[in-house]
């Protein structure tokens, strides 16, 4: 019998527009089950109780509004994927949250579920949907507005996006783990050659349209010890050799 969170995650998708065939592959719930609890079919377990007023079913307690735990590790990592390339959908009884990565990176989708799993408390698993050249990863919990508080309206370059104290504090613990998710995200690894002088040196290199994300990156950056410059306004340039040594051993290359 499948548990109430697991309807609940596959009805939200409903919600949100997609398919049948789209939601099997990500939720792993055969095509038919789905199709049913579309037409109002559900299993028992997952009917509200009356009077209750929603899902039943145990849900981790949220580490910000309630006394639940966190992995903290994690959540610097999600929170820079989140910073990156994220958002939140409202559902009617949920929120998802989303994190696309690049489709050739099969490495970074499977390490962006894991990370979405360890967060929520390991109580559901993500989901995945391939998109046009890219792939989104999706959790659903009511409670990831309380752990992203940047979520709102628009586009995040388009409105302040500000840490707030728990969660600077919470960085300047994991300082790596966050600079990891900024470059797995909206960052890249190259490689610089210069023909005449016959020689190649790699850089990173941290784009984002965002003033407030891009100065998060930056002083982070300058957290660790790891030199940086703008190359360009919307983008931050990581080129001395021992810097880009030093995020080697922790940033990894997108694969």
């Amino acid at each position: 019998m499948h548990p109430p969170e697991r309807v609940a995650e596959v009805l939200g998708l409903v919600a949100a527009g997609w398919n049948n065939l789209q939601i099997s592959r990500a939720t792993g719930i055969p095509y038919s089950t789905v199709r049913r609890w579309r037409c109002g079919e559900l299993p028992s377990s997952a009917r509200p109780r009356e009077g209750a007023g929603g899902w039943h079913g145990r849900s981790p307690p949220c580490p910000i509004c309630q006394e639940g735990s966190l992995d903290e590790a994690a959540y610097a990592y999600l929170l820079g994927l989140y910073l990156g390339d994220g958002h939140i959908v409202r559902q009617p009884r949920t929120t998802v949250l989303c994190i696309v990565q690049d489709a050739r990176c099969p490495d970074l989708i499977r390490l962006a579920a894991r990370t979405l799993e360890r967060v929520r408390g390991g109580r559901t698993r993500a989901g995945a949907v391939p998109k046009t050249g890219c792939v989104e990863v999706c959790a659903w919990w009511k409670h990831w507005p309380c752990l992203f508080p940047q979520h709102g309206p628009g586009r995040k370059h388009e409105r302040a996006i500000v840490l707030r104290d728990w969660q600077r504090a919470l960085v300047r613990r994991y300082p790596r783990q966050l600079l990891r998710g900024l470059l797995h995200s909206d960052g890249c690894r190259t490689v610089n050659r210069v023909q005449r002088r016959r020689y190649a040196y790699p850089r990173y290199f941290f784009r984002n349209r965002s003033e407030d994300i891009l100065r998060i990156f930056e002083e982070t950056c300058d957290a660790v010890g790891i030199r940086h410059r703008r190359s360009r306004p919307d983008t931050v340039a990581v080129s001395r050799r021992d810097d880009v040594a030093t995020l080697d051993r922790f940033v990894g290359p997108k694969s």
